[in-house]
């Protein structure tokens, strides 16, 4: 049997976040109410609330220790923030794994139209009726549509990687590093299948940093991933560590890894480094916020850490 919370009214919201321990110190009540109503919504804004212990016993059991409304309202603007970079980031992901996948088709003389044919070809019945689906459902397409017609089914690579979805490109993606033998290729399909995750997470507007527990990622961090990580001055083995086992921050920085190795373009590469130290620079400011929180705190030192060495502005 499936058990339904009633709707709560504004004030109910409030009413229940104060029997909960959440404290309205910093960004009153009233305050509160007006960025419920025009900023966020109650449903998501709690939800980073995970990255907050509870009282285990005595008269405050069961309710927050030290967390402040003001402080779901700062790490939501942060994580919107970063949500936005790591869209664009993707974008320039997808865009220079096109290019590679064209320079490999050049490298190896293929014609640009049996690869694709291959590529169907190899697929189960099942997965070549989701692939159709996926070409079909842009048919009619003002930007793309004009490709399906022109080519109705028989698609060369320069077609067929602008009219499939970000996972489709990963997939066939791997099976052009299959097909070369090329193991940094392949590498990089892996790689790719971890920054998908977190790119359509990012995509749908999902929160990204409610939940920086330890140990929730499923595997281990990407070793060319850790190997670089670890060339960072003063990145501790076991800070590395703890940080990474965490999945979405092991999928944010794979995602970091992949655009620093993959995009080739220095203006492209100048101008996001200036975009994302600009989030690491909304992250200082209300900096204060997390200090009894190791584990925010601990998460943002890592981040800058990263950003501050891969992302480096003049």
């Amino acid at each position: 049997m499936i058990i339904t919370k009633p709707k709560l009214s504004l004030e109910g919201q409030i009413e229940h976040l104060k029997k909960k321990g959440v404290l309205f110190n910093i960004m009153n009540e009233e305050s509160a109410k007006e960025y419920l109503t025009q900023h966020n919504n109650y449903f998501k804004l709690t939800a980073y609330r995970k990255n907050y212990d509870k009282h285990p016993d005595g008269e405050n059991k069961g309710k927050y220790i030290n967390l402040e409304f003001a402080y779901l309202v700062d790490l939501a603007v942060i994580d919107m923030r970063l949500r936005y970079r790591i869209v664009h980031m993707a974008l320039d992901i997808e865009h220079h794994t096109k290019l590679q996948l064209l320079r490999m088709m050049d490298k190896f003389n293929e014609d640009g139209y049996q690869i694709v044919q291959d590529y169907m070809d190899s697929l189960s019945e099942v997965q070549r009726k989701n692939c159709d689906s996926e070409i079909n459902r842009n048919k009619g397409n003002i930007y793309c549509g004009d490709i399906v017609d022109k080519y109705d089914g028989a698609y060369p690579i320069w077609a067929f990687i602008e009219i499939i979805p970000f996972g489709r490109l990963v997939a066939f993606y791997g099976f052009c590093a299959d097909r070369f033998a090329d193991k940094e290729m392949k590498n990089n399909f892996y790689r790719l299948l971890t920054c998908k995750e977190i790119r359509n997470a990012s995509a749908h507007s999902n929160c990204i940093l409610n939940d920086l527990k330890a140990r929730t990622a499923a595997h281990k961090t990407n070793t060319a991933v850790t190997n670089e990580l670890m060339m960072i001055n003063d990145m501790n083995s076991n800070f590395r560590r703890n940080r990474m086992s965490n999945a979405r921050i092991q999928q944010l920085v794979t995602l970091f890894y992949m655009h620093r190795t993959m995009v080739e373009s220095d203006g492209i590469k100048k101008s996001e480094s200036e975009e994302i130290q600009k989030v690491m620079k909304r992250i200082d400011r209300n900096y204060d916020y997390y200090s009894t929180n190791p584990m925010i705190k601990g998460t943002f030192d890592f981040l800058k850490m990263v950003v501050d060495n891969w992302f480096k502005t003049v």
